[in-house]
This record gives structure tokens, sequence and C-alpha cells, in this order.
């Protein structure tokens, strides 16, 4: 099985990295996740240097693969110059019909950040899902899984303390700090 830092074959299911929340050296971690109503993606720096996220991608899984699989095709590419500062947060509204390339201004209205990515995939609450980020050439920067049913409505899947601790059901807090419900 691949391990965080590897390739891995998107057609071969035992080459599926196991679920980890911070890879050892990682300076960007998944930090929220919401899967029940608006759907969206919350990335956080918990580096101290800004980090370059150009190229990267955030993937979901293909359930069409036996046991899973990223599918890079279908995920976010962030363009050149995408960068993310010390305590940066960069949220990714995700189930779009037309997800569009690039920053997008249309976000999550007064409840999130001005500026966000679009994700056509869909994160599915009832079956959970795991996300991948991904650099060229399919090796794994980092992984978070979503359980499935792990919350209710009006709630997400969060880092509690914010960046650092293991996920639990938070409020919704996208491009801000995570707080408990």
């Amino acid at each position: 099985m691949s391990d965080v830092g590897s390739p891995v074959d998107a057609g071969n299911p035992s080459d599926v990295p196991p679920a980890v929340d911070v890879p050892t050296g990682a300076s960007v971690v998944f930090n929220e996740v919401r899967a029940v109503g608006d759907d969206w993606i919350e990335l956080k720096n918990v580096g101290t240097a800004p980090v370059d996220l150009g190229g990267l991608v955030l993937a979901d899984t293909d359930t069409t693969v036996d046991g899973g699989a990223p599918r890079p095709s279908d995920g976010v590419r962030f363009p050149a110059g995408t960068s993310l500062a010390p305590g940066q947060y960069l949220l990714v509204v995700a189930d779009l019909a037309d997800a569009g390339a690039g920053p997008q201004m249309t976000c999550l209205g007064v409840s999130g950040p001005m500026t966000c990515f679009h994700a056509g995939f869909g994160i599915s609450a009832s079956r959970g899902e795991r996300l991948y980020l991904l650099e060229s050439g399919g090796v794994v920067v980092a992984t978070a899984d979503y359980p499935a049913n792990a919350v209710v409505d009006g709630r997400t899947w969060a880092r509690l303390p914010d960046g650092t601790g293991a996920f639990a059901a938070g409020a919704p807090t996208p491009g801000r700090a995570n707080t408990a419900p």
C-alpha cells in the first residue's frame, strides 16, 4: 500500500494510501469539511512559512474503482501563484455544476471568505469520503477521511483545536478558526 509522499495508481485500489491527517513535516492540512448542506473543504497552512499550492490538486474518491482511489480528473487544480501564508485558510466550495477555474468571488455569502475555489465533485455525507491533496504525478501531500454520517446538519467535521487537533463535530467556520458546536 502507498504512503503519504508516494505516487498512487488510481486504477489500483491496493495502491490507495492510508488515511493520514497530518503527514510528517506537512504544513498544509485539511482543516474542516462540510458535507451536509453546502459542501465545502477548508485547507490551512499550519507551518511558519508560506506554501505554494500552484499545480496541486484537491481531489475526492473515485467510487467507481473497487476500494476507492483519488480522482484527480475531477479535482481542483490550483493555478500557479496560489499560496497560503502561515495561519491562512483556503476554501473550496464543492458540488457545483459549473466549477470554473481559478479563484472565484461567489463563495458562501456572508458566512465565508470573499474568494474561494470551486469543485464539481460533492462530498458524500451518507457513505463517507476520502479527500486528497496531490502533487503532479499523484504524489499524496495530505488526506482526510470524512466518515459516513459524521455530523448532522448545521455542523462540520473540523480539527479541534484548530489546525492541529483530531477531527470532531464543529461549528461551521469557513475561512476562520474552528470552534466546538
